[in-house]
């Protein structure tokens, strides 16, 4: 609504659908095991994946415009979600094709991609927090006994619990580098 972006679309729904619209550029609609994505001020759905983990904790979304508009290029449009409760992928709604897809040894319980949609933070059922760079393939892990983490709005910066301590990233390009409090 502050944006003053709408999207109009044909929708044949079955009247079951549930909506997100926690993400401020996008609107996901769930119906039978399908999460549709819209984009507001797009008439059109921009990408559609199979999934049955629906809880904001298990799917995240980025659409990121400000350096590939200056650079004379498209924006950044990437959705992380769970194929199946063991298996995350990233796809790239841009160019409709899969980036990543990150097979786990145990339940994942929460995924998150960093504001220029780089980058994946994950964590387990037995609270093994993990950083997965898409670019490199690359799947790093970050902290034990994580019971809370989390980007800080707009930034690359990563802060995380764990049993005693308070973990801050401040470049996590360099996840070895961690601040604890």
């Amino acid at each position: 609504m502050e944006s003053c972006k709408m999207s109009e679309l044909p929708w044949r729904g079955s009247g079951n659908e549930k909506f997100d619209f926690s993400n401020p550029n996008i609107c996901m609609v769930f119906n039978a095991g399908e999460l549709s994505i819209v984009e507001y001020g797009v008439n059109e759905v921009i990408g559609t994946c199979r999934t049955e983990n629906v809880h904001p904790k298990m799917i995240s979304a980025r659409l990121n415009y400000a350096d590939q508009e200056l650079r004379g290029g498209k924006p950044t449009k990437v959705i992380a979600y769970l194929m199946d409760m063991m298996t995350i992928c990233i796809n790239d709604l841009s160019k409709n094709m899969i980036q990543a897809t990150i097979p786990h040894d145990s339940k994942i319980d929460y995924v998150e991609l960093n504001p220029g949609g780089t980058k994946l933070l994950f964590r387990d059922k037995r609270k093994q927090l993990y950083l997965y760079n898409i670019k490199e393939q690359k799947k790093q892990s970050l902290l034990n006994y994580s019971k809370y983490v989390s980007w800080v709005p707009n930034s690359d910066v990563v802060v995380a619990q764990n049993r005693q301590n308070l973990c801050v990233w401040y470049s996590i390009e360099e996840p070895d580098k961690v601040t604890m409090y």
